[in-house]
């Protein structure tokens, strides 16, 4: 019993750190007709990961306590705006207080496990949330994201440069 709690809990994390990832991606790729995503739960590897395509996305998929979304075709793209990264940057902590709001609704619908298991996905994507949108640097303890900037510090330096800009302009 212990060892499907265990994986039930894994699975629960990682619903909500892929959920969080796509919100990455998914301004990523609006973004230009030709970007491509790539999505990795874990360490930036491939190897010893499933592997998933729905068009221009890629998902290198591990049971993992972290996860990134990158350009896959950073050379084919022009440079981005600050706008643009803005974008990018928010879009994860956003589609995790998203799926926190919509998570939570719906669970208080379905009855039993299934009910159950939607409630803690949204709770752990208000972690998610909580954890990325603060600006900070990562510890150099924390595996695979040791010394790796926060949502937060990006979403704050992409609106210091937009205020840059305006400044120039007017």
């Amino acid at each position: 019993m212990f060892l499907l709690e265990v994986i039930t809990v894994l699975l629960i994390l990682n619903t909500a750190l892929f959920i969080h990832e796509l919100g990455h991606a998914i301004p990523l790729l609006l973004r230009n007709k030709k970007a491509k995503a790539e999505i990795y739960l874990g360490a930036i590897t491939k190897e010893n990961k499933l592997k998933l395509r729905l068009g221009r996305l890629t998902c290198y998929l591990a049971i993992a306590f972290s996860g990134r979304c990158v350009i896959g075709n950073p050379d084919e793209l022009p440079p981005a705006t600050h706008k643009q990264n803005l974008l990018f940057s928010a879009g994860g902590p956003l589609a995790s207080l998203i799926a926190f709001i919509a998570l939570l609704s719906c669970s208080y619908f379905i009855a039993g496990v299934p009910g159950i298991i939607l409630n803690r996905i949204a709770f752990v994507s208000l972690s998610v949330f909580f954890f990325t949108i603060i600006p900070i640097t990562y510890p150099s303890f924390m595996q695979n994201l040791g010394g790796q900037k926060s949502d937060g510090i990006y979403i704050l330096n992409d609106f210091k440069e937009m205020k840059k800009e305006a400044k120039a302009v007017s």
